[in-house]
């Protein structure tokens, strides 16, 4: 064979060369997905995690979610939610188990179990590079991290103000307007008894609204600092305890005067929205996340913040950070560049406006007349602009809880006074922070 039909033959053989490789893995069904810059590449996965399973929630995280990936295509969000009632649990047998997601939505409680165990990552750095802190309301970054003064575990972006609803044709039949002091919210109580109403729904078997009434009166007794202690476990002072018998009393005096619906004890809390809707009660002390549950019931409903006691101290209510996101301790350096990019998100004018219509209550400072409210949201946004936020004082310590719902039965059953209500509730407390402590 000659020079020249050698020379052709190798280049016959290079050309083949060429065509096989490009015919290889990169052009089959399989291949890794293109980034946002051409290049073929895997794409990035993050699991998501939060205890918001209802369908409004939901088709919001799935909106949010298409939003950021307009801004990170190469980030897949696999997001997996899990009920209130198991995500505590859930959480604890993920992250035990090393499978723990790599953003989780965690309250207060849960934020103190992850990161006792190390669990989570400390994105200080983020909170501050980003601007987190002067994009929020003041106070709302911190909320969650104020037992770790300076550092930073989680960023929310919602509030849970909790305020009272109430039935406005009933309102006007007992002539009455929405109170300013606890005199006139008893006042109103009595007559809408009086009248043949249900004054107040509960829900004893969950009795979260006793609960949130008992801490929105413990808020109107007592400066800050006294319930900050018992919040970050240094215990009660006397003058939280006796705030506490007080609210206990008050509320052992609507149990007895019969201001809550007679089948209250084998009620849940769930079945409040149902009974308001027969348009027979007067009043419902529950959360922003149920304004949605109370318009759709038809009745012309109100909203006002629970009543101040003491005018000398600025109007606290139960209404906390609703909770934050935060970041798996193992996550790889790419992973965390998208995981704090997937938390911004949250506080885009166009993710916020959208959750503000859905009903939440934005920690993120925005301007709520560029977005399309409903008379109710109008009203609950004024309700509560000028109160401070207050503590779910439930969690204080994981597994209080429980205890103050058992405790607050055992007195809506008549087997407790006030007083033993509280001495046992603050003898368990005293049992859970040393247990949390490891003592």
């Amino acid at each position: 064979m000659n020079i020249a039909k050698r020379y052709l033959t190798l280049l016959v053989i290079l050309a083949i060369a060429v065509l096989a490789g490009c015919g290889g893995a990169g052009n089959s069904d399989s291949s890794p997905s293109k980034g946002s810059e051409g290049s073929s590449k895997e794409k990035i996965k993050l699991t998501v995690t939060s205890s918001m399973t209802d369908e409004a929630r939901m088709k919001l995280m799935d909106e949010t979610i298409k939003v950021f990936n307009k801004k990170r295509p190469d980030v897949e969000i696999e997001f997996s939610p899990s009920p209130w009632s198991q995500y505590a649990q859930t959480l604890k047998l993920a992250f035990s188990s090393d499978s723990g997601q790599d953003v989780v939505y965690v309250d207060d409680n849960m934020q103190q179990m992850l990161q006792k165990n190390n669990y989570l990552m400390d994105i200080t750095d983020a909170v501050n590079s980003k601007g987190w802190v002067d994009k929020q309301l003041p106070g709302a970054v911190d909320f969650n991290n104020l037992r770790t003064p300076g550092k930073y575990y989680s960023a929310g972006f919602i509030m849970a103000p909790v305020v009272v609803y109430y039935n406005k044709n009933i309102f006007t039949e007992l002539g009455v307007t929405p109170p300013k002091t606890m005199d006139e919210f008893n006042g109103i109580l009595e007559k809408a008894k009086a009248a043949g109403y249900v004054p107040m729904e509960n829900g004893g078997l969950q009795n979260s609204p006793l609960l949130w009434s008992i801490f929105n009166m413990v808020f109107g007794k007592l400066p800050m600092d006294d319930i900050k202690k018992f919040y970050f476990q240094e215990g009660a002072t006397p003058a939280f305890e006796q705030a506490f018998i007080d609210a206990l009393k008050q509320a052992n005096d609507w149990i007895q005067k019969g201001y809550f619906r007679k089948e209250d004890a084998s009620l849940d809390g769930a079945s409040n929205s149902v009974n308001y809707a027969a348009g027979k009660t007067a009043m419902v002390v529950s959360g922003d996340w149920d304004l949605g549950g109370y318009q759709a019931t038809n009745v012309p409903t109100g909203i006002f913040a629970f009543p101040q006691i003491d005018s000398s101290l600025p109007q606290t209510i139960v209404n906390s950070v609703d909770g934050g996101w935060a970041l798996n301790a193992k996550l790889s350096e790419e992973k965390k560049q998208a995981a704090l990019d997937f938390i911004d998100v949250f506080m885009d004018p166009e993710v916020v406006k959208m959750w503000v219509e859905g009903g939440s209550t934005t920690t993120v400072k925005f301007d709520s007349s560029t977005a399309s409210l409903s008379d109710m949201q109008k009203e609950l946004n004024e309700a509560v602009k000028t109160t401070s936020m207050g503590f779910y004082l439930d969690n204080a310590v994981p597994g209080l809880l429980d205890v103050m719902i058992k405790q607050t039965q055992m007195m809506q059953f008549g087997q407790s006074s006030p007083e033993q209500v509280w001495n046992n509730i603050n003898a368990e407390y005293q049992k859970l922070v040393k247990a949390a402590n490891g003592q």
